[in-house]
């Protein structure tokens, strides 16, 4: 069968970089991932390299030596292949539940693009290997807890290498079965570990890789919808979109300013609903000559929740692109130890697999996640009173003082961003000495990333209880005919998922159905355009 033009697969050669899309289209998707030829003939030279300098008897870190603090140690050659056998079997140490399947298959994707690129002198047998896990969806079990992210994930990737070899436990056809069993169900067989294999296979920062990939796809998505829940809301709220005229941006010159101010432009368009502050301004000013103070209906500027909207929020648009940056780079690295030149078979004793920039940018990440909770937070606070909302219920009940409306999604929200600014805590500056003082300094990647990936989920469920929220608004406004095309067109995907509360029900169903729907591409979520 030929993949050549398949969109439907995932290419794996030699030079070609891997997005943080493909990771995410293999690990949520499910997309199947295609060797190159050439690829697995060029990995073979580079194993014969490894393997000269054994039959040299040659001393290389990791292979014929002890591990971290027992690097002074020498191994004898009869033992070099069951000596990574033991590597797998004292590194089985992991505690917590089970990470979430997909999280690992982005990891196990990972690893096959690390070994691919032909630094590890791993044997091209135990690459088509990985890769019929893969696609035949044999998927580990991995413990959450274990990794310190500083000699890479070693602890969970331990267990991903485990199941290679037909040991330990695996999510296999719906059900959880041994590896052994999955891997004979599969048709396939357990490989035995050569000379580094298992080091290669356990030594980079895979796992954190993963997750943050997966999080930060979904976190852009999370973002489109929050913008698009603002929108409803200035039209609920009757507020003025003149705040985001492109010349204030222009002058300020932030390109995620610019792109969430344009963002709110193009949603707002066409509306033919005049908002209160514009009818304010065109109110004569009665007071200038009588040498006194009025005061006015209404104030000459929204609050900062809808005036300061880009300057508030652009940020993050350009945080997440600056995050894809170093992911990409992070996932197409060779980031184990050592690393054995392909072209020479020079050996290479690095740290490639120090989890910082994963863990900085992912602790950086929770503070935006934060700051789009607490806006949104805002945003609803306004619907829900009437000294705020211009002339809408209190709590945005259908039928005031017999019906309570939205007051139980406000008490959620409001605990779910206390929750969100608990979790803003940074993983990396907690690094401990560990391992014998040969790892003194960890990244703690992994744990900023797991923060990064369940605090989405929070933040995600705040986005829904927006779009609830805003939809009720604009429903009890009754100005569903005169607003935008685009903001009436978003309302109504709500809908599909959420319809008007006309009395009190439950809506937790609701939050988790939009929830989904935000990250499965259900809703027709805006561009946020970078320049």
């Amino acid at each position: 069968m030929s993949f050549l033009n398949d969109v439907s697969v995932v290419w794996i050669k030699k030079d070609k970089p891997v997005s943080i899309n493909e990771i995410y289209d293999v690990a949520v998707n499910k997309k199947e991932v295609v060797l190159d030829k050439e690829l697995l003939k060029w990995l073979q030279y580079g194993r014969s390299l490894l393997e000269k300098k054994l039959d040299k008897n040659e001393i290389i870190y990791g292979v014929n030596t002890g591990f971290g603090g027992n690097a002074n140690m020498v191994v004898p050659a009869e033992t070099i292949a069951e000596h990574q056998n033991n590597l797998l079997r004292f590194l089985s140490a992991g505690t917590g539940p089970s990470l979430p399947p997909e999280h690992v298959r982005a990891a196990q994707f990972l690893v096959l693009i690390a070994v691919c690129r032909g630094w590890s002198s791993i044997c091209p047998e135990t690459v088509e290997m990985l890769a019929e896990h893969l696609n035949k969806g044999i998927i580990p079990l991995v413990p959450r807890y274990g990794s310190v992210g500083a000699s890479g994930d070693l602890i969970p990737l331990t267990y991903i290498a485990k199941a290679l070899c037909g040991k330990g436990k695996v999510w296999y056809d719906n059900r959880e079965l041994t590896a052994s069993e999955a891997i004979e169900k599969a048709g396939l067989h357990p490989i035995s570990l050569q000379a580094k294999e298992g080091l290669a296979l356990i030594n980079g920062t895979r796992i954190m890789t993963g997750i943050s990939a997966i999080a930060v796809v979904r976190l852009e998505q999370t973002l489109k919808a929050g913008i698009a829940g603002i929108t409803m809301a200035i039209e609920a709220l009757q507020a003025s979109d003149e705040h985001f005229d492109p010349r204030i941006q222009e002058i300020k010159n932030h390109s995620g300013q610019k792109a969430i101010a344009a963002t709110l432009r193009k949603l707002l368009k066409g509306t033919r609903q005049e908002s209160l502050l514009h009818k304010l301004k065109q109110q004569p000013n009665l007071c200038s000559n009588k040498g006194t103070a009025t005061r006015l209906d209404s104030t000459v500027q929204e609050v900062y929740s809808i005036r300061c909207a880009p300057q508030i929020l652009g940020i993050i648009p350009e945080s997440l692109a600056y995050t894809k940056t170093i992911i990409e780079r992070e996932a197409y690295s060779a980031n184990d130890n050592p690393l054995i030149d392909p072209n020479t078979g020079d050996v290479l004793n690095g740290g490639n697999f120090m989890g910082h920039y994963i863990a900085r940018t992912m602790d950086a990440l929770k503070l935006d996640i934060a700051l789009l909770a607490n806006h949104l937070h805002s945003i609803v606070a306004l619907m829900m009173d009437e000294r705020f909302s211009h002339g809408l219920a209190n709590s945005l009940s259908p039928v005031p003082g017999i019906y309570q409306g939205m007051k139980g999604i406000q008490l959620s929200q409001t605990a779910l961003v206390a929750a969100i600014r608990r979790e803003c805590s940074p993983s990396g500056i907690h690094t401990m000495p560990t391992e014998q003082y040969n790892q003194d300094i960890v990244s703690l990647g992994t744990h900023a990333a797991q923060d990064v990936a369940e605090m989405e989920i929070k933040l995600r469920d705040v986005v829904s209880m927006t779009l609830i929220t805003a939809a009720q608004a604009l429903a009890l406004r009754d100005n569903l005919q005169i607003i935008a095309p685009e903001v009436a067109a978003f309302y109504h995907a709500v809908r599909r998922f959420s319809p008007f509360l006309d009395k009190d029900r439950p809506l937790d169903e609701d939050i988790a159905r939009l929830s989904q729907a935000i990250i499965t591409n259900e809703l027709p979520l805006p561009d946020i355009i970078l320049d």
